[in-house]
């Protein structure tokens, strides 16, 4: 998702400021999530792992109007901040495109999809796992992590934001 960031200060500290040049490191969904993908549960099951737990629940229409499943070895889409938008994980088949606007889940798989976990997507949006999310509906926890600055992005600008005062 693209993003703006206004970066101003007052005049009469006579600061010059560099916006970080932008990284193009690319990471996938496969360094994000695999070492944890099995680890996940339905909504309300018991977890080891905070927010590693599902959204169970029906799909909308445009959810099913386009293939939300990830590629292990792409960039994930953006993360929503809504439990039943959120991306399908990549253990499964793509969906089958049958019509304009219609996609339906592989033959034989339709048990197997399922949405990431919240701890997933927190770790596509580069929360470190020891980030406790506190919540009483799955919801929250999604909206939390899906209305976030990516916490690496946050960190650069805060850092040259921090430089920019030192010099």
């Amino acid at each position: 998702r693209e993003r703006v960031f206004f970066v101003g200060f007052r005049k009469d500290l006579k600061i010059s400021y560099v916006f970080p040049q932008r990284c193009n490191m690319v990471r996938t969904v496969r360094e994000a999530i695999e070492d944890i993908n099995k680890d996940a549960v339905r909504a309300g099951e018991k977890t080891s792992i905070n927010a590693h737990e599902y959204w169970v629940g029906g799909y909308s229409y445009i959810f099913m109007s386009r293939n939300r499943v990830l590629d292990w070895d792409s960039p994930a889409f953006t993360i929503q901040a809504s439990g039943r938008q959120t991306s399908i994980h990549p253990s499964v088949p793509k969906m089958k495109k049958i019509e304009k606007d219609v996609c339906v889940f592989a033959k034989g798989y339709e048990n197997q999809y399922r949405r990431l976990t919240a701890r997933e997507c927190a770790r596509i949006q580069t929360f470190p796992d020891s980030f406790q999310f506190i919540y009483t509906n799955l919801n929250d926890a999604y909206k939390m992590i899906g209305n976030a600055v990516p916490v690496n992005l946050a960190y650069h600008i805060a850092k040259s934001i921090k430089s920019a005062f030192i010099k």
